[in-house]
């Protein structure tokens, strides 16, 4: 072998070794640097897991509240009242009386969305439904035959379903101010932060009634205190208890009920003092005071 090729194949020697050295450096390396990484992640956990344990509980400045609630709405106040109005239709008589009618106690979901504007100030949007039922009472009661010049009846029997009893919805929608008294020298740290709350909304009425279909929409003012409970940093429960105060005045229907098929529309008629039957146009309004208790699950952002 002639030395040329002896030295060419050293040299070729020398670059394999070489570049299988670099190699293995370059294999080593990642190594390396992976278990720094591992470190850094692991020191990452240790002082989030830290931070947590030092966690403090109180209302912060600038933080998103979003909360769902469930509760219920007391509506057992008079909603809709008329004397000697038609209750009851028959193809012999037609009925008249006293009706009163009242609510009852309506389950309420609700939804909040706000935030903390400072540490003792919080501003909310709040939207509710309620569910419920409403009993009819028919006082004073008259009857008199479908014929001209018939004489009036007192006291007829009340039938079992002649006074209604269906559905009442009701909706609202507005904002509400949230004010924790505690926290206004200084922030205070505590698991448990009472509050105050007061605001107005727009709340709306549907019945399923003779008397009224359409809805009655009125504007609410309400107040109240509840008692907010940080669970953790992002969990809170708050339960309250808040007063509504609103008028409600509802449009009587066209008529009464229809029969044969909607062919035949009985008016919608009162018998006021005096005599002479008269088509009802208007019903007086009505004052409703309303206590709402809601337990809600509140996250915070």
């Amino acid at each position: 072998m002639s030395r040329k090729s002896v030295s060419a194949l050293t040299l070729v020697a020398i670059m394999i070794f070489c570049t299988a050295a670099s190699a293995q450096e370059d294999d080593e390396q990642p190594f390396s640097l992976q278990r720094e990484s591992s470190s850094a992640a692991a020191e990452l956990e240790l002082t989030d897991e830290r931070s947590f344990q030092h966690w403090e509980p109180a209302v912060k400045q600038g933080t998103l509240e979003v909360s769902f609630g469930i509760g219920f709405l007391n509506l057992n106040s008079t909603l809709l009242s008329h004397e000697q109005i038609i209750y009851k239709y028959t193809t012999e008589n037609t009925y008249f009386g006293d009706v009163e009618i009242k609510g009852g106690n309506a389950f309420s979901p609700s939804l909040r969305i706000g935030g903390n504007i400072s540490r003792w100030f919080a501003l909310e949007g709040i939207g509710a439904v309620s569910f419920s039922d409403y009993d009819a009472t028919v006082e004073n009661r008259k009857s008199q035959k479908n014929e001209p010049g018939s004489p009036v009846v007192d006291d007829p029997p009340l039938g079992e379903f002649d006074a209604e009893k269906r559905s009442l919805l009701t909706g609202s929608a507005g904002i509400a101010a949230v004010i924790y008294p505690f926290n206004f020298k200084q922030e205070r740290v505590n698991k448990f932060q009472p509050y105050l709350t007061g605001g107005v909304a727009r709340m709306w009425y549907n019945m399923n009634s003779n008397f009224s279909s359409e809805t009655a929409s009125t504007t609410d003012l309400n107040a109240g205190l509840g008692l907010r409970i940080l669970a953790d940093r992002n969990i809170s429960i708050r339960m309250e208890a808040v007063m509504h105060r609103h008028n409600v005045q509802w449009t009587p229907n066209s008529f009464f009920t229809d029969l044969e098929g909607g062919t035949v529309q009985v008016p919608l008629e009162d018998w006021p003092v005096g005599g002479g039957r008269t088509l009802v146009t208007e019903f007086e309004s009505n004052d409703i005071t309303a206590i709402g208790w809601t337990i809600s699950a509140e996250g915070s952002f």
